[in-house]
């Protein structure tokens, strides 16, 4: 069984990181052509949380984003 899966390239994640307050995790995953289970995933591990609220977006202590 083979997969498809894409890495994530630098210019996606600063697309992530950037966008991210602004746009719904949907709607980047639409943009970026990538299931939301990724950008979720992603955006964890660049080490981003979503807040309850609109455009609520915030750094774990400790994680620096390149």
């Amino acid at each position: 069984m083979t997969t498809n899966k894409k890495r994530w390239t630098e210019i996606e994640k600063n697309f992530l990181t950037t966008n991210a307050a602004t746009m719904k995790d949907s709607d980047m995953a639409n943009h970026l052509k990538k299931s939301l289970k990724s950008i979720r995933e992603m955006r964890r591990r660049l080490g981003m949380v979503k807040l309850s609220g609109r455009g609520k977006v915030q750094l774990r202590e400790g994680v620096k984003v390149a």
